[in-house]
């Protein structure tokens, strides 16, 4: 990936970009209100958290801060469909306003493009006007799947595709976990004839991969908590009041 330096970039458009992501099992609610503090302060696109969270997450942010997402069916998509279309009608009752959706792998894989057109269209028909968001495993699909499953997330109104849930879903190899890179979002912009906006997700620990990943033509970059987040990227949150 091309490196650039992260000072010749606009701090401002880095910010909007970015998804500030914890979907650790531990995740308390403490751990919420801090990421959404920093996510104001620095003007970030997005929080991501468990869908268990949202409602507190949207109590933390006023009207017009970053958007509230969470993931749907996270992280093995093999959830029912009815299932995982209620989920996301309540993440949104709930104050989520993108909506990340996890879907059944096994259909991709086996070519059974009707169930997940019939999956992705339910959703869509129950979420109402929210962004979705089809995550994807590229390193695991072939060019044809990808094609094929963008395609559908297109005809079924889904607003984003993403590269990878960040978790090692279809193997047992340790390898397997996605990771973003520059070829990765050119490819998913054209396997999706660039109709699909972009979100790269696995790895981003630093500005310079951000930037690159922008450049690339990103939309929204995923920075894991997990992975050092905002400390790791060197966007420090200023100290809140009251405290040392």
């Amino acid at each position: 990936m091309t490196s650039h330096a992260p000072e010749t970039k606009d701090r401002g458009l880095i910010a909007a970009a970015i998804e500030y992501t914890d979907l650790r099992k531990e995740i308390t609610y403490r751990d919420v209100e801090t990421m959404c503090t920093e996510a104001v302060l620095h003007g970030l696109g997005a929080v991501v958290v468990p869908s268990a969270l949202v409602r507190p997450a949207a109590g933390w942010i006023a009207d017009g801060g970053p958007s509230v997402a969470t993931v749907i069916s996270f992280p093995f998509g093999t959830q029912s469909v009815c299932v995982k279309a209620r989920e996301a009608v309540v993440a949104v009752e709930q104050g989520a306003s993108e909506l990340d959706i996890v879907p059944h792998f096994g259909a991709i894989l086996a070519g059974r493009w009707d169930d997940l057109r019939r999956e992705l269209a339910e959703i869509r028909n129950a979420t109402g006007k929210v962004a979705l968001k089809l995550v994807l495993e590229t390193d695991r699909l072939s060019s044809e799947q990808i094609s094929e499953a963008c395609a559908i997330a297109l005809d079924c109104g889904f607003d984003y595709v993403a590269n990878t849930v960040g978790f090692r879903l279809v193997s047992t190899d340790p390898n397997a976990q996605g990771s973003a890179s520059a070829q990765v979002v050119e490819t998913l912009h054209n396997l999706s004839l660039n109709r699909l906006k972009v979100k790269a997700a696995g790895g981003v620990t630093t500005l310079a991969i951000v930037g690159a990943l922008i450049d690339a033509g990103a939309r929204r970059v995923a920075v894991n908590v997990s992975l050092g987040g905002l400390r790791a990227l060197g966007l420090t949150p200023r100290a809140r009041e009251g405290e040392s």
